[in-house]
């Protein structure tokens, strides 16, 4: 029978934070001069439950630090080192709108294993050779699987999926990159979305895919230590250059950016958006902001 105090858990939607910072971190030291700086060895680990929204947003990630002309070291041991494990989300909430940007609320891709929760146990199903490999260390722990657990398995997919349907039951402007490009000179439309917003950033620290990060170095008796954090294109200094210069000095302009950024320049560029649906920005604004009223409006 399934550990009632794990059936929960793995059954629901995403834990509140995002897995984004076991694999970039908010803050870390990545240089020093002039002694050189040696990074820890990555332990190996494994991530047991990630929903598929969070796998989603791994994608981005990825192509933002290990895709481009520079290779992040720190992103890449991290990654490298952790097995993905992931669970079915069979309880999606009013916030969830995965649906909207095509993905499901169950993982097809991107992690090692997956598993579902049934009433006499879980299903696991292997996606990679490291996925293999823990099966074989497990031995007798698993057992074959039966047509009838495969069938519950995709009976409660389906129920997953109806349940988004009906909480999200409108489709989008199926160019949602055009469809912004259309508006971003109409500061009107923006600004009555805006206007609720109280600047607490939640909506960005909380968001699987945000990758914006800023680099600071600071003098130590032994040298300069470089340091890289997280950074938000809502925060007032988020574009401000040498000088004092801000092209985006008003908040309006960040607000607009952060559409411009998800649903323009990267679709344009790696051709998805860089948003999953999870809702996490939904359930903890502050100003009620529902991302999906304001596409739903283009």
């Amino acid at each position: 029978m399934a550990d009632k105090s794990l059936e929960w858990g793995l059954g629901h939607i995403r834990a509140s934070e995002p897995i984004k910072g076991f694999f970039f971190s908010p803050r870390e030291k990545v240089a020093s001069f002039p002694e050189k700086f040696e990074p820890e060895d990555q332990k190996k680990r494994i991530l047991f439950g990630v929903k598929a929204c969070d796998l989603s947003a791994l994608k981005v990630q990825q192509k933002m630090f290990l895709e481009g002309n520079f290779r992040d070291p720190f992103y890449d041991a991290r990654l490298k080192n952790t097995i993905l494990i992931a669970a079915d989300c069979s309880e999606p909430e009013d916030t969830c709108f995965c649906n909207l940007m095509g993905n499901k609320p169950y993982a097809t891709e991107g992690a090692d294993m997956t598993l579902s929760v049934l009433d006499e146990g879980y299903l696991f199903e292997v996606m990679t050779g490291r996925g293999n490999e823990l099966i074989d260390l497990g031995g007798d722990a698993f057992g074959p699987v039966t047509d009838a657990q495969v069938a519950r398995r995709d009976e409660n997919h389906k129920a997953a999926v109806d349940k988004l349907n009906r909480i999200n039951p409108r489709s989008w402007n199926p160019d949602l990159a055009k469809a912004i490009e259309g508006k971003i000179q109409d500061e009107a439309f923006w600004r009555r979305h805006a206007e609720s917003c109280v600047e607490c950033y939640g909506c960005l620290l909380a968001c699987p895919t945000c990758f914006c990060f800023l680099l600071y170095d600071e003098a130590k008796q032994t040298g300069v230590e470089r340091t890289k954090v997280w950074d938000a294109c809502y925060m007032a200094a988020y574009a401000r250059v040498g000088g004092g210069a801000n092209p985006k000095a008003e908040f309006l302009k960040r607000f607009m950016n952060r559409f411009f950024c998800k649903f323009v320049h990267f679709k344009n560029e790696h051709g998805f958006y860089a948003c999953t649906g999870c809702g996490r920005c939904i359930k903890g604004c502050m100003g009620k902001i529902d991302i999906r009223k304001v596409l739903a409006e283009l």
